[in-house]
């Protein structure tokens, strides 16, 4: 199944769309299955960064919680995968791997990619929580708005 949300990113504000996924390694994430999957909340906007976000090199986005219900007792294993839509968040072509993620709020941050990133894998119901953050940098981002689709989905393991 897939589902998509929107994330938002300011650099004097900025808006990205983005569908959501965690322990980043390649995956393929292309089995069967009848799965729901919730993100809330569909759009994550970032916050206008300040000078001291500038110097710390990052800007956090509020968390997003993403819920995986099987819908079938055969699809109770499942992988949870995450991949952009697109190398760019459009504008002069700030690149995605400028957002990472960090799953339940532990772990290496994870450089967004377009190829799938196993986020979690479960049996049954679960809700795996996600945290954002945006590389900044004085001499390379422009202002403006930007966004990008993010793709999560679940197959059976």
């Amino acid at each position: 199944m897939l589902h998509r949300i929107a994330l938002g990113k300011v650099l004097p504000t900025v808006l990205m769309l983005l569908a959501l996924a965690s322990t980043a390694e390649a995956q393929d994430c292309t089995g069967s299955g009848n799965y729901r999957i919730r993100i809330r909340p569909g759009l994550i906007t970032f916050p206008p960064p300040t000078v001291s976000d500038y110097q710390a090199g990052w800007l956090l986005a509020p968390t997003a919680d993403i819920r995986v219900q099987p819908r079938r007792v055969a699809d109770r294993g499942w992988e949870l995968c995450l991949a952009a839509d697109s190398p760019t968040m459009g504008g002069y072509g700030k690149p995605v791997s400028d957002i990472e993620f960090q799953q339940d709020g532990t772990g290496a941050w994870i450089p967004l990619a377009t190829t799938d990133q196993l986020l979690a894998i479960g049996d049954r119901n679960r809700t795996v929580t996600l945290q954002f953050r945006m590389a900044l940098d004085w001499t390379l981002d422009v202002p403006g708005q930007y966004e990008t689709d993010i793709t999560a989905k679940a197959a059976r393991d």
